[in-house]
């Protein structure tokens, strides 16, 4: 009877022992693959999407879900994002649109002049039609949008003042998206394929004359070593950024932590629009300290290189029925946007020289 006693209490103690660990919640390890470098300050967008994000999506989920990120594409090349994350290389892809040849909708982000700021941007992907058509053609891919956050507006950075769009023609200017290769072709400039980590030692070298990239990187990638030019106003305003997810991961998570990670995403893209103009703000206030030159078109320039650009729509609609409606519904929200908003009109006058 004693021995039956000592078993039973043997068992019970044992029980007690391993319980926590037998009735653990599973943890989930997540990969994110970063195609920039990291974040220059803890306040940026960059860093919200990154540090921040993986802390709260931690915190939210009691631990169960632990995002690592891995900077200036670790995991994968940029070409190959999608590819990693459909062989769960990556669980996450942090970047911007590079597949126009294969997700054609995708390019709709580098539609020249589509936009009137963080705000508007962030409207566009998360309040319209666009966004769930942009976010159905990555799903064909077996991936989903998860998260939008505003990079800053997609200028010339350049190492020869641009002050008309004559000045274009001739200049070995990095070419950065599909969508916009007839344009290069308009303005008389010749593309030269370098990709994201390699552009100050293409500018350094001469290899590239100037980069069309977002405004705060002329301090924070140091291009204002190589560069005294920025010409404004954007070409693209602002450079939408995001996260992709896995399906397969993104499925393979319990509901009640999906809706979790979905609660941080929407606080951290509303905290990524103030950051994000802080960013430019004081990225150009370094510039100017260290030579460089903001260069703001006349009006009668503007409208040239509005000109050269705007073809780009109609190619980038002829590209798939769904192409076309994004098109279609673009030019409607901005109509809509700028009758609400009637500010929004002015929205290039800050950027646009007083000078004829």
């Amino acid at each position: 009877m004693k021995r039956y006693l000592l078993i039973g209490t043997s068992i019970l103690f044992a029980l007690f022992i391993f319980a926590p660990f037998l009735s653990a919640a599973p943890v989930y390890q997540l990969k994110m693959n970063v195609i920039y470098p990291p974040p220059s300050t803890d306040w940026e967008a960059k860093h919200l999407t990154t540090k921040v994000f993986a802390k709260r999506v931690e915190e939210a989920t009691n631990g169960q879900v632990k995002i690592q990120s891995f900077f200036n594409s670790q995991l994968s090349p940029v070409a190959q994002g999608l590819s990693a994350l459909k062989k769960g290389v990556a669980d996450l892809w942090n970047g911007s649109s590079t597949w126009g040849g294969s997700i054609p909708e995708s390019d709709v982000i580098w539609l020249p002049y589509g936009f009137r700021g963080p705000e508007h941007s962030m409207h566009v992907f998360r309040e319209t039609e666009v966004g769930k058509i942009f976010d159905e053609a990555y799903r064909k891919q077996g991936s989903k949008v998860l998260l939008y956050w505003p990079s800053g507006g997609m200028v010339f950075i350049s190492k020869k003042p641009i002050q008309t769009l004559e000045d274009v023609k001739g200049l070995k200017l990095r070419f950065s998206y599909a969508i916009w290769k007839s344009w290069y072709q308009r303005m008389g400039a010749s593309p030269v394929n370098v990709v994201v980590a390699e552009q100050y030692e293409a500018l350094m070298r001469g290899t590239a004359d100037a980069t069309i990239y977002p405004d705060y990187t002329i301090d924070t990638y140091k291009f204002s070593e190589v560069c005294k030019f920025v010409t404004e106003p954007a070409v693209v305003d602002p450079g939408m950024c995001y996260i992709l997810v896995s399906l397969d991961k993104w499925n393979s998570l319990p509901a009640d932590l999906q809706t979790a990670i979905e609660k941080v995403v929407a606080g951290i893209e509303k905290e990524t629009l103030p950051a994000t103009e802080r960013l430019s703000e004081e990225s150009f206030q370094k510039a100017y300290k260290k030579g460089v030159q903001m260069i703001k078109l006349t009006r009668k320039e503007f409208v040239k290189f509005q000109g050269s650009a705007m073809p780009a729509w109609e190619e980038f609609a002829a590209k798939s029925p769904a192409c076309a409606r994004m098109v279609e519904i673009l030019k409607e929200d901005l109509k809509s946007w700028e009758k609400d908003r009637p500010e929004s009109k002015k929205w290039y006058e800050k950027w646009i020289s007083n000078k004829d």
